[in-house]
């Protein structure tokens, strides 16, 4: 550390109070930007995330409390579902070919809505009693309007589909919504007959 000139002295009185205030603040500052801001930006990341496996866990509730309801419709329609068979379930004799005829079914769709299907994930297969939920995550891309006819399409798809976890996004700056093509990502659901993989 170099030394003070001679003669040359740190001010005090008010000018010293000053400057220790303003280096105290500074110090501060410091502390703030270098801990605690980091801090609370990871809190704030952390109780996003909690908010959103909260609604997540109340939408998987609210899939599980339906499914007594649908054992009930097919126990109730069995006239009807001879008449229609697969109008509920996908008719496929194993998962891989019920999730490849899942995906088939909604590719024709996004093609028939002019959706571009960026990528389409099997998820792993869960057992719901006496059926398997048959699950895909699409990512895809269109107008806003396309999209929720795409969605409208997915909800009236005859075996029944079910979406969940929906995310879109879009462009801050929008001067005509309904032509600004969205990103989007959806997971969509089939069950299908069958307790075996």
């Amino acid at each position: 550390m170099a030394a003070l000139p001679t003669g040359a002295s740190l001010p005090t009185g008010r000018p010293g109070q000053a400057l220790a205030l303003g280096i105290a603040a500074l110090l501060m500052l410091l502390v703030w930007f270098a801990a605690v801001a980091p801090l609370l930006g990871w809190h704030a990341g952390r109780q996003e995330a909690l908010v959103e496996n909260r609604a997540l866990e109340g939408r998987m509730a609210a899939l599980v409390a339906s499914l007594p309801a649908l054992r009930q419709a097919v126990q109730s329609s069995g006239a009807s579902q001879d008449a229609a068979p697969g109008a509920l379930l996908i008719d496929a004799p194993s998962d891989a070919i019920a999730g490849a005829d899942l995906q088939q079914r909604l590719q024709d769709m996004a093609r028939q809505a002019g959706i571009n299907l960026a990528s389409v994930e099997t998820l792993s297969t869960q057992p719901e009693g006496a059926w398997r939920r048959i699950g895909l995550r699409l990512t895809l891309a269109g107008p806003y309007p396309v999209l929720v006819d795409f969605l409208r399409a997915i909800a009236q798809a005859s075996p029944r589909m079910l979406v969940d976890d929906l995310q879109m996004q879009a462009s801050a700056a929008l001067q005509h919504p309904d032509g600004v093509p969205m990103n989007a990502s959806v997971t969509v659901y089939a069950f299908r007959a069958g307790g075996s993989a």
